[in-house]
């Protein structure tokens, strides 16, 4: 009997891992990237294109600005399909939290996601993005980066 009970805990802890694992696949996160190296009187600007599988119902992002405060320097987050545009900025910078997640509802296709800031000045930023369907899962996602400023 304390086998079968060891196995089941076994087998029990086994799949919660591997559940959680598959939480970590399915994450979209690039971090450490720097901007704004290249401007000195204008804000700069990474544009990508994220591209979601078919089942795709929204894209969400969010972005997170992890250098120090510089006031009247942030980073924005962009993001547009067709005729949809959202926009959010990481008020906070330096802290550990993202800005909240902005969502486009616009299917399955290509996003267009845009980094910029205020302000000449360099910035280090992260960057957490979805292709999402309405039940919760996560429709294949590719991006290209097209310009690094």
């Amino acid at each position: 009997m304390k086998f079968a009970s060891l196995r089941k805990a076994f087998i029990t802890a086994s799949i919660l891992i591997a559940a959680g694992h598959m939480d970590a696949a399915l994450a979209h996160e690039y971090t450490g990237i720097t901007i704004g190296a290249g401007t000195v009187d204008t804000g700069a600007s990474d544009l990508a294109v994220v591209t979601c599988a078919p089942g795709t119902d929204y894209f969400e992002a969010q972005v997170r600005d992890r250098a120090s405060s510089v006031p009247g320097l942030l980073v924005n987050l962009h993001v547009v399909k067709g005729n949809q545009m959202k926009t959010i900025a990481d008020a906070v910078s330096g802290d550990t939290n993202y800005a909240p997640f902005i969502q486009v509802k616009g299917g399955a296709g290509e996003y267009y996601i845009a980094v910029t800031t205020t302000t000449a000045g360099i910035r280090v930023f992260d960057l957490n993005y979805h292709c999402k369907a309405n039940d919760g899962s996560h429709p294949d996602t590719d991006i290209s980066v097209i310009q690094v400023n």
